[in-house]
């Protein structure tokens, strides 16, 4: 199949260009910036497009099997620009009669309502960027039922591994490397949930070979729950380092978002880390008849570290789903 993957500079973006590719697929990676674009394997065609134009969006998935919307954006420029990158990206697949996979996050599900969080739990964002995600699912399930494409749709928890650089876990593994200091917001006691981004990425591919997962949401949670210090004190082992771990409150946030629109455009997030939202990975399994990928914490944040040591830190752009 022909794999057209917009946002290709990106964490789940690159992870799904290099498994792919991988797995004997034909690959399109399309960047807005093609030196943004980290190294990609050979036989992979580089594109370059501006998926907030319409036309350059469907030119760039001409011929596509299957379309890969990865895009993302800085927060404060969500509610402009994502309903408009989400339209463009359901229109060329369309237009190109593929599959549209769309990787979804928790946001949709608002305050958890249940544990573990199961993909029949309520759709009851409280956030802006809950309600855009949930708008923009809705109306890609909804071309889903009257056929005009089929839509590949896992949700995850957060990413990390090579190539993510999110501002949550990017400060840890650089001070698991540097022996510097990092953060956690609000309580790093709560258990949280994390997936390997090649992990993410392999349960797309996965995905979009299994008909009978197409058109409904699909959890793809990582190995287990762990503790924001737990985490922490894995990825400074692993760096030969001694955790230095500081906790911020609310107050902190708000007054660190007088000065960054990024932080405070984060902070409605914050429940995030006051109540554990752990997502359940049975339907996967059910419809795949498989496990899902699941790279055990430790061996996954090691070859984190090792990327973060590397020459290739930061030359792709990549921000949380």
């Amino acid at each position: 199949m022909k794999y057209v993957v917009l946002g290709a500079g990106g964490s789940i973006g690159y992870a799904v260009v290099r498994v792919a590719a991988s797995r004997g697929h034909s690959v399109r990676a399309v960047a807005r910036s093609l030196e943004r674009l980290p190294s990609v394997p050979e036989g992979v065609e580089r594109f370059q497009a501006d998926v907030l134009d319409e036309g350059e969006t469907l030119s760039a998935c001409r011929n596509a099997d299957v379309v890969v919307h990865a895009v993302n954006v800085p927060y404060p420029r969500w509610a402009e620009e994502v309903p408009r990158i989400a339209a463009h990206a359901r229109g060329a697949a369309e237009a190109a009669g593929a599959i549209l996979a769309f990787p979804g996050n928790v946001y949709v599900y608002g305050p958890p309502q249940t544990t573990p969080v199961l993909e029949s739990h309520p759709i009851t964002p409280t956030t802006i960027k809950g309600r855009i995600r949930a708008t923009i699912e809705s109306d890609y399930m909804a071309a889903h039922a009257k056929g005009s494409l089929r839509l590949v749709l896992p949700r995850y928890p957060d990413f990390y591994g090579p190539n993510v650089l999110n501002p949550l876990l990017a400060p840890i593994f650089d001070g698991a490397v540097s022996g510097g200091g990092c953060r956690w917001p609000l309580n790093a006691d709560l258990l949280h949930e994390f997936v390997f981004i090649e992990d993410a990425a392999a349960a797309m591919v996965r995905l979009v070979d299994t008909p009978a997962a197409h058109g409904a949401p699909v959890h793809v949670p990582g190995p287990g729950s762990l503790t924001g210090r737990e985490f922490a004190r894995l990825a400074y082992a692993a760096g030969g380092q001694t955790l230095k771990l500081s906790v911020f409150g609310r107050g902190l946030w708000r007054l660190a978002g007088l000065f960054n629109a990024e932080v405070r455009s984060a902070l409605e997030m914050a429940y995030l880390f006051e109540t554990p939202l752990l997502l359940g990975g049975s339907r996967y399994e059910s419809l795949v008849g498989e496990p899902r990928p699941a790279t055990p914490y430790p061996e996954g944040i090691r070859r984190t570290v090792e990327w973060f040591r590397s020459p290739q830190r930061g030359s792709g752009s990549s921000r949380r789903h």
